[in-house]
């Protein structure tokens, strides 16, 4: 137990350390991995990174001088926990978080029998004392748990074997790189190839081309981090002798699952133009059948609607092919279940429930826009951020008569649920009112304040119709604050400067393809939540009901009493809005989010 934690620790450390600049020179681990490697991450370097971090946003606020008390405070909580750990583990974090001093990658790839193989690449640099300590450390836990210790030589380099419980962890140096797999075969084939000069290497295989190529920034910034998954030869590897997982692969097929070929993307930090940059990508067999087929994105309208506030923590707009959708689902149900089986279910189910024409009545009236919008309501409690999904509709006074039908015959009569009623102008929505049981008169009163605090943080479930459009939300106070912002026209997002500058970037990084959807978020209003949340006296109140059995949190509430947030202006003035677009082209879906920086006066 010792050495699993002991593993934990150590890799959790080398993932999050920062360190110097000199790393060994060697080709990239894409170029010595095979072909045939199924998962492949990569941090470039760590030193990097942490330089880039602190470029960041984020990483500025951190380092504010009226931040520094409170971060190191928590910083302060976290190191006397670990000191337990490290106690028991034998080595101290900061001697782990000296270990990478480059690149650190990690891959998964098959063998010819057996599972998945891992291989993990750390650059030591000319410091490989850490590391060494490190290995030592775990070897000494290892056989105090019963592992045998063993050792043979490849091509003049020592590999290290711990046979445990677990099965084998291998480890050795090659040129300042410290190696670690599973598999004594696959640090064999990588120090085989290490000089890069590989016939089929992981950085040729068409997959990984194409998802790297579509995963560079508008200026060709090296991303600090990148990553690929097979997804289909990841599971078919994993699965292989496996129970069922014959079936299960044979299964993709009909559902055309088969056709995601490969999933993949990058993160860049502190561009020329962005705080921050993210691609995924998801590359697709064309034509697309089955499930794919039903991925039927158009070009998307870019203007938010007049019933969005300019204060909304997020907001997604995306236009859809309802028509293909639903003839992909149709054609896919049937192959299944057989000939004309959906429309039998739909009916079966879901008209003679609801007593509609769920086709004709709300699928033929979606005109193909729907949006998503979160907004955050004050005072500031957990549950302060609503939400709510909304569906352009062809005809609104047909989609209200749907609507009316269903609570009148499904809510109301079926089921018999409360349903109140609200008419607004051109808008109609209906509220649940979920029914509360009396609490005993000698109920525990800190058990009754639980009950009253979880009654108090409910959804409240809201379903109507605004415009030409039907929504759902979470709460009735977000359809209020649509239906002002709507009947005023003061503070829309469609006039908002920063989402007008966010569009822009957008559709610049889009070049002449197509927008399928856009995200926009504005991350200083859920800070703002979670400021007022942090300092409210119920949080405090709750934090010290829980340290009273936690010690982490007990020493982290005396911390934070002793260094409190500064003023909120100091974090806000970090802080920009983000946004991203989805793209759908012929080598798939492609997306990209990113940050934009503080910087350009927003």
């Amino acid at each position: 137990m010792r050495f699993l934690l002991a593993c934990s620790v150590i890799c959790a450390g080398w993932l999050i350390s920062g360190a110097s600049t000199v790393f060994a020179a060697r080709p990239a681990a894409s170029d010595i991995l095979p072909d045939a490697t199924v998962v492949y991450g990569r941090l470039s370097n760590i030193h990097e990174i942490r330089e880039k971090f602190g470029e960041t946003s984020i990483g500025k606020m951190m380092s504010d001088p009226q931040m520094q008390p409170f971060v190191a405070s928590v910083w302060a909580a976290v190191t006397d926990s670990v000191a337990q750990l490290e106690d028991q583990v034998g080595i101290s974090l900061d001697e782990v978080l000296s270990i990478p001093q480059g690149e650190v990658a990690f891959a998964l790839m098959p063998q010819e029998s057996g599972p998945l193989a891992f291989v993990l690449f750390i650059d030591l640099g000319d410091n490989p004392t850490a590391a060494r300590k490190a290995m030592e450390t775990l070897e000494e836990l290892a056989t105090g748990d019963g592992a045998a210790l063993d050792s043979q030589t490849f091509k003049g380099t020592k590999l290290n074997i711990i046979d445990g419980r677990n099965g084998p962890l291998v480890y050795c140096e090659q040129d300042e790189t410290l190696l670690l797999s599973n598999s004594t075969e696959a640090l064999e084939d990588v120090i085989e190839n290490w000089s890069g000069q590989r016939d089929n290497p992981l950085s040729q295989n068409q997959k990984f081309v194409t998802i790297m190529a579509n995963s560079r920034g508008a200026r060709d910034e090296p991303p600090q981090l990148v990553w690929f998954v097979d997804p289909i030869e990841t599971m078919r590897e994993a699965a292989a002798g496996g129970r069922g997982s014959g079936y299960m692969l044979a299964f993709l097929p009909v559902l055309g699952l088969d056709g995601v070929k490969a999933v993949g993307g990058s993160h860049v930090m502190a561009t020329e133009d962005f705080d921050s940059v993210s691609h995924l990508h998801v590359m697709l067999e064309r034509p697309r059948t089955g499930v794919l087929a039903m991925i039927a994105p158009q070009n998307a309208e870019t203007t938010p609607e007049m019933w969005v506030p300019a204060d909304v923590t997020s907001y997604m707009t995306v236009n859809w092919d309802v028509d293909k959708t639903y003839n992909a689902l149709e054609t896919l149900y049937d192959s299944i279940r057989g000939e004309g089986k959906l429309a039998e279910d739909i009916d079966r189910r879901i008209n003679n429930q609801l007593k509609i024409d769920f086709k004709a009545e709300i699928v033929d009236n979606l005109d193909g826009r729907f949006t998503l919008m979160r907004w955050y309501e004050p005072p500031a409690r957990i549950n302060s951020q609503g939400m709510m999904v909304a569906a352009k509709v062809r005809d609104s006074a047909a989609a209200r008569q749907t609507m009316e039908a269903i609570v009148a015959n499904f809510f109301e009569g079926d089921l018999g649920l409360t349903v109140e009623r609200h008419d607004a102008g051109a808008a109609t929505y209906w509220t649940f009112i979920p029914p509360d049981r009396p609490l005993p008169d000698d109920m525990d009163e800190a058990r009754r304040r639980r009950i009253e605090r979880a009654r108090r943080m409910r959804p409240e479930p809201t379903f109507g119709v605004m415009g030409e459009y039907i929504f759902v939300a979470d709460r009735p106070s977000l359809i209020e604050q649509a239906i002002r912002t709507q009947a005023t026209g003061e503070r829309r997002l469609s006039d908002d400067l920063s989402y007008k500058l966010m569009l822009s970037k957008l559709q610049r990084q889009a070049g002449e393809r197509n927008i399928s959807a856009i995200s926009f978020s504005k991350p200083e209003q859920t800070l703002r939540m979670w400021y007022e949340l942090a300092e409210a006296d119920s949080t405090r109140e709750f934090l010290g009901e829980l340290s009273e059995e936690n010690p982490f949190l007990g020493n982290l509430k005396t911390q934070l009493e002793a260094n409190p947030l500064p003023p909120f202006g100091v974090l806000s003035k970090y802080i920009a809005p983000g946004g991203g677009i989805w793209i759908n082209d012929e080598t798939g879906i492609h997306y990209i989010a990113f940050q934009l920086k503080r910087a350009e006066g927003l």
